[in-house]
């Protein structure tokens, strides 16, 4: 174990994050966020072969589980054909899973084999014209699922916040805002300017009521967004609007009485205005990939730093400890020292990442990211 950096709000450590975890005091951390390896020999990385998913992913839950904070939440990036045994492992060791978040994107790049081209290799004309453009199993990926889960409550919720000050998740932090913006992109050839909108920050409020929708559990990248508002069309949400029945659970659109007046936004737009959008590209934007020294942040499965913020927000006290015990090249630690920053957040940090050789060096990649962000501060 070896502390690669140390900053006034957290350290990034180079290590085995079960090895590191086992120098945590018990119910200690606040949330964890975690990019998993899925378990799928992804480009022949060795990180990514696990030989027993479950096992490996078990193993980690069981220090997570000590070192978690009743109340605290895990929220770990899985993939459809594998994350069901990381649940499993989760479940297994008394974590109770509290949600699912699909980020959705519309740039995945599909990954199978022609098996035309496999007979045809295999001088077999006869199958080869027989099965030409016939693809081995894999569809065009299109979402990646965040699943949350969730240290048991010592007592009830106020029990339990009052006791270790977490237990929530903070909702306002992560409305989808009502303001609406403009791309100039052109898609299919059409040339439509095209709208969707970006979720504010919780600052915010009209009186005590905040003008964010209630974040939903999907996540949109702009082109996603884009493709839905080509479905839904441009619309204009209702304001100062009264019941005029009660509502029910079933029927009338919902609990209230007559004459309640509802909450409505009056914004203008498509359906992707009720999603958060993050911005998202198969590799992420090269100016996001651009470290500071100039060269490129080569991490194979770098997520966007803002949906990292998103769910750090969610899920964590603005005061609190949270941890990525996978960080790869330290895109947990980058955003929550940009919270700090810019939010008003008192956050701490630990990111613990094994990988640090001359050929996949992340731990120095993100001790370089988070060190230009707190010379920058000074």
């Amino acid at each position: 174990m070896n502390i690669i950096y140390q900053s006034n709000n957290g350290q990034i450590i180079h290590g085995d994050n079960i090895e590191v975890m086992k120098t945590f005091a018990d119910n200690s951390i606040d949330s964890c966020v975690s990019d998993f390896p899925y378990d799928l020999s992804f480009m022949s990385r060795k990180w990514d072969t696990t030989g027993n998913f479950y096992e490996w992913c078990k193993t980690r839950a069981i220090e997570l589980y000590r070192v978690m904070k009743p109340g605290g939440y895990v929220a770990i990036f899985g993939h459809p054909k594998t994350n069901h045994r990381m649940k499993c492992a989760f479940e297994d060791c008394g974590f109770k899973i509290v949600e699912e978040i699909d980020w959705v994107y519309l740039s995945g790049f599909p990954k199978n084999q022609d098996i035309g081209k496999l007979f045809d290799k295999a001088n077999d004309k006869e199958f080869a014209e027989k099965y030409k453009n016939f693809k081995t199993a894999g569809l065009k990926p299109a979402h990646e699922p965040i699943t949350i889960f969730q240290k048991p409550l010592d007592g009830t919720y106020i029990e339990n916040i009052r006791k270790y000050g977490c237990g929530g998740m903070n909702i306002d932090a992560c409305r989808v805002g009502v303001e609406t913006i403009k791309t100039n992109g052109k898609r299919n050839g059409t040339g439509n300017s095209l709208e969707w909108s970006k979720y504010k920050s919780p600052e915010n409020f009209i009186g005590e009521i905040h003008i964010g929708r209630f974040p939903p559990n999907m996540i949109f990248d702009e082109y996603m967004a884009q493709e839905l508002d080509n479905q839904t069309g441009i619309r204009t949400s209702g304001t100062n609007c009264v019941r005029t029945k009660e509502g029910t659970f079933f029927e009338h659109g919902g609990l209230g009485k007559a004459g309640d007046v509802q909450i409505t936004y009056g914004d203008t737009g498509g359906g992707s205005r009720m999603f958060p959008i993050i911005k998202y590209c198969t590799k992420v934007s090269p100016k996001e990939r651009k470290l500071p020294n100039g060269e490129r942040n080569l991490h194979v499965t770098l997520k966007p730093k803002e949906l990292i913020k998103w769910l750090i927000k969610l899920v964590t006290p603005k005061d609190g400890t949270t941890i990525d015990i996978t960080a790869g090249s330290c895109t947990h630690a980058v955003a929550v020292e940009e919270l700090n920053r810019d939010k008003g957040y008192n956050l701490k940090y630990i990111d613990i990442e094994l990988m640090n050789t001359e050929t996949e060096p992340y731990c120095d990649v993100g001790k370089m990211r988070v060190e230009s962000i707190v010379k920058n501060m000074s």
